[in-house]
C-alpha cells in the first residue's frame, strides 16, 4: 500500500517535475555529502484527515467525571458536529492510550500571547501548541509528491477560487469552539484580519497590504468568508495562512483592549492585553497554558474544547499535560540524551557529536534520527542607507549596497573552519545565501559559489579606496576617513551563534574589517530585527519555501525584508532586488510546478551571485524522542514545510500506560473567570 523512499529523494522529486536549463556560473559548490538516511511512508493528502461525525465520541477518563459533576458539556456538545478525524491507519503506534505528560525544554522565555500583534510565546513547540490556524503544512512531508498541492486543510476544512483566481473562498469547520467554549467563527477571522493584519499599527505575522497584494476581506456568514484580490493569485498563496501567519486569536478577549473597539486603550495595551502571566490562555490548541513560573516552567494542560478525534472517536489529545522548561537551547538536548526531557530539534551543533555517540547505546532513552541540511547561519547586512542615524552610518550602508564590498566579506570568510568550530566531523557545509540545499526549491547549479580567499578580498576592498590610512590593522572609510568598524549583533543565548560570531569576527579582522559584536537577548531580538534598528546581524535565517519565508529573506513588501525597510522618504531598491520582487509575484501567480522551479532557480541565482546574504555554514538536524513516546513517526524531518513540532503531529502522540509520568496539575482543566 505504502511506498517507501529516502527523504532526500522525496526533496528531489518534489523539483523534479521538469527538466530546466540552469544559468553558468563562475564557481561551482563543492560536493555535498547527506547525513539523511530517513525513511517514510508516502501517502496521500486525504489519507491524514478528514471531517465527518462519527456514531460514538470517547474522552480522557478525568473529563467523563468533570461531566458527571456537571463542570463540563458532554464530550459530544464540545465537539463540532463534524470534527477533524484522525486516520489511526497511517499513525507509526495507531490508536493511543490517554494520560500522562510530554516534556519539552526550551530556551526562549514568552513574551505574551497575543499572537494577533506578533507576539511569540517562547518557541521551541509552545506557539504551536496553543495557536491553530487555517490551515497546514508541517505534515505536508508525508504526502507523497504527486499529491502536494498546497497546504493541508485544517480550521478551514475547505476552499474555492473563482474562474480567474482573484477571489479565495473558505469554510471554516462549524461548532469548533475556543477553550473558554465560545464560538469560533468568521467574527474571529474578521478580527484577525481586518483590526491586525491590515492595521499598519499592529505588527502582526502578515504585513499590511502584503497578503495577495492587499487582499480585501469578505464575510459570507457564520462560517463562510473570501479574500478577493487585486490581482490573479494561485494556489501557492493560501500556504500563507497556515502557522504562524494564519492563526486566528479570540476576538471576544482581545477586542476590548483594542483602540477601534475601546478608545481608552493604546496600541501598547493591546500589544500586552494576554500578558505572559496571566492564566489560562484562550486558544484553540490541543493544549492551553494554566501556569507559568518565569524562568522555570510553563505547564499545559489538554484543552476539553479540542475539535480533533481519532477515527475510534477518541477526543484528542491523548496526553493530559504539557511541559515546556524553561533553560537554554543547549540544555534541551542534554535533557533529551539524559532522558529528563522527552524532545529536541537537535538544532545546536556543538552537541552533535556527543548526542549521537550516547543515543546510539542500547540502554539509551532517546532515538536520535538526522534529517537533510535546512539550518543555514548568515551575515544580514542592513541596506536602507536613507535610515542611516548619522554620516558614518549612511556612508558604512551604502558600501554594504556595493557588490564588491559583499563579495570580499565572503572571499574573506573561511567556512570550513566556522563549520568545524560549530561541530567537529562532516555536519557543516557551505551557505552562500539563498535556499539551504535541504530545501525542495535548491538548485546547486544556480547557486553561485564564493570560495575562501583573502587576497581576492583585499583586491576587492582596495578598489573600492579602502585603506588603513593610520597604520592601526582597520581599514578606513574614504568619506569620513574613520575605522571601518560594523557593529553586528546576535543572539545571547545562542551558543552556536557566539561560536560563529567569534571565527567571523577574527577573519574579518584578517582583511581589516574591524567587527564589534553585540549580544542581544532571545526577547529583545525580534522587536530590533523587525524596525531595521541594526547595522548587522548575524544568526540562523532558514530559508525553504518562497511562500512561507517570503517577507524574511525578500522584497516584497515595505518592511520585508527587515535588513531593508522603507523609511519616510521610501527605498532604493537594487536592481536585482526589483527583479526578485517580480519573481516572488510570477512564483505565486502560477500552479504549473516546472515555472514554480524555474522562477525559484532564479531566485537562487540572483540571491548568491549578489551577496545578497553573507552566507555562512548549514547543517542538517536531528529529531531527539524519548522512546516511551508512540506515535512520533520516524521520518519526521526536523524542519520541511515546518517545524517537527507541528510536523510529528503532536496532538496523537501518546505514551504506554506503564511508562506514564506523574502529572503536576492532575484532573484540571483550563478555568476561566
Amino acid at each position: 500500500m505504502f511506498k517507501l523512499k529516502p527523504l532526500s529523494g522525496v526533496v528531489s522529486t518534489l523539483c523534479a517535475t521538469a527538466i530546466l536549463a540552469t544559468p553558468a556560473v563562475a564557481d561551482q559548490m563543492p560536493p555535498e555529502k547527506s547525513l539523511a538516511g530517513l525513511n517514510y511512508e508516502l501517502i496521500g493528502r486525504d489519507d491524514l484527515w478528514s471531517y465527518k461525525s462519527l456514531s460514538k465520541y470517547n474522552e480522557a477518563p478525568f473529563l467523563s467525571e468533570l461531566v458527571a459533576a456537571g463542570k463540563l458539556p458532554k464530550v459530544e456538545d464540545r465537539l463540532p458536529a463534524e470534527p477533524l478525524v484522525h486516520n489511526s491507519g497511517v499513525m507509526s503506534d495507531g490508536v493511543g492510550t490517554y494520560g500522562g505528560v510530554f516534556r519539552h525544554v526550551i530556551g526562549g522565555r514568552p513574551e505574551g500571547f497575543n499572537w494577533l500583534a506578533g507576539q511569540h510565546q517562547g518557541w521551541g513547540g509552545i506557539n504551536m501548541a496553543v495557536q491553530e490556524c487555517l490551515v497546514r503544512q508541517g505534515p505536508r512531508w508525508q504526502v507523497k509528491p504527486e499529491d502536494q498541492t498546497g497546504p493541508l486543510p485544517n480550521l478551514a476544512k475547505s476552499w474555492e477560487w473563482n474562474s480567474d483566481m482573484t477571489e479565495l473562498t473558505m469554510h471554516l469547520v462549524e461548532g469548533v469552539k475556543w477553550s473558554d467554549g465560545d464560538a469560533f467563527d468568521t467574527e474571529d477571522i474578521a478580527f484577525w484580519y481586518n483590526d491586525n493584519v491590515e492595521d499598519p499599527n499592529v505588527n502582526a505575522r502578515i504585513s499590511q497590504g502584503s497578503f495577495g497584494g492587499g487582499a480585501k476581506l469578505e464575510v459570507i456568514d457564520a462560517h463562510t468568508f473570501k479574500f478577493v484580490f487585486p490581482a490573479a493569485q494561485s494556489n501557492t498563496l493560501v500556504e500563507g495562512l497556515a502557522y504562524i501567519q494564519g492563526c486566528p486569536g479570540p476576538s471576544h478577549i482581545l477586542k476590548e483592549s483594542h483602540p477601534k473597539y475601546n478608545s481608552a486603550k493604546t496600541y501598547d495595551d493591546y500589544l500586552n492585553a494576554a500578558p505572559s502571566d496571566k492564566m489560562p490562555v484562550v486558544g484553540l490548541g490541543a493544549w492551553i497554558p494554566v501556569e507559568h513560573k518565569p524562568d522555570e516552567i510553563v505547564i499545559l494542560r489538554r484543552n476539553p474544547f479540542y475539535w480533533k478525534v481519532d477515527d475510534k472517536g477518541n477526543q484528542l489529545p491523548y496526553i493530559n499535560e504539557m511541559h515546556f522548561k524553561l533553560t537554554t537551547w543547549d540544555d534541551r538536548t542534554t535533557q533529551a540524551v539524559a532522558g529528563t526531557g522527552d524532545w529536541s530539534n537537535m538544532e545546536n551543533p556543538g552537541n552533535f557529536v556527543e548526542a549521537l555517540k550516547q543515543s546510539q547505546d542500547a540502554s539509551s532513552p532517546v532515538s536520535a534520527k538526522f534529517g537533510p541540511r535546512t539550518l543555514a547561519w548568515r551575515i544580514e547586512l542592513n541596506f536602507a542607507q536613507n535610515m542611516g542615524k548619522d554620516e558614518y552610518e549612511k556612508e558604512l550602508r551604502g558600501l554594504f549596497r556595493n557588490i564588491d564590498f559583499r563579495k570580499a566579506m565572503s572571499h574573506s570568510i573561511d567556512r570550513d573552519a566556522v563549520g568545524q568550530a560549530l561541530a567537529r566531523g562532516p555536519f557543516a557545509y557551505p551557505y552562500m545565501g539563498g535556499y539551504a540545499t535541504g530545501s525542495p526549491y535548491y538548485n546547486a547549479d544556480s547557486t553561485s559559489y564564493t570560495p575562501f580567499d583573502q587576497a581576492k578580498a583585499g583586491e576587492l576592498l582596495a578598489g573600492l579606496g579602502l585603506k588603513d590610512t593610520d597604520g592601526n590593522g582597520v581599514l578606513n572609510m574614504p568619506g569620513t576617513g574613520q575605522d571601518l568598524v560594523i557593529d553586528m549583533t546576535y543572539k545571547a543565548q545562542r551558543n552556536d551563534d557566539r561560536k560563529q560570531m567569534d571565527a567571523v569576527t577574527s577573519q574579518l579582522a584578517e582583511v581589516g574589517i574591524r567587527v564589534l559584536p553585540k549580544s542581544v537577548d532571545e526577547t529583545s531580538f525580534d522587536p530590533m530585527r523587525n524596525s531595521g534598528d541594526f547595522t548587522a546581524i548575524l544568526q540562523r535565517a532558514n530559508f525553504i519555501l518562497p511562500t512561507r519565508e517570503a517577507c524574511g529573506n525578500l522584497p516584497v513588501s515595505d518592511i520585508c525584508p527587515a535588513f531593508h525597510l522603507s523609511g519616510s522618504e521610501g527605498r532604493e531598491l537594487m536592481p536585482f532586488e526589483a527583479e526578485l520582487s517580480e519573481l516572488v509575484s510570477s512564483f505565486n501567480s502560477t500552479d504549473d510546478a516546472g515555472k514554480q522551479t524555474e522562477h525559484a532557480n532564479r531566485m537562487q541565482q540572483l540571491l548568491t551571485e549578489n551577496v545578497y546574504n553573507v552566507g555562512l555554514v548549514q547543517v542538517p538536524a536531528a529529531l531527539l524522542v524519548n522512546k516511551r513516546v508512540r506515535n512520533a513517526h520516524p521520518g519526521t524531518p526536523v524542519f520541511m514545510y515546518e517545524w517537527a513540532e507541528d510536523g510529528v503531529i503532536r496532538e496523537r502522540l501518546w505514551v504506554p500506560e506503564d511508562q506514564q509520568m506523574a502529572e503536576l496539575l492532575p484532573g484540571t482543566v483550563p478555568t476561566y473567570q
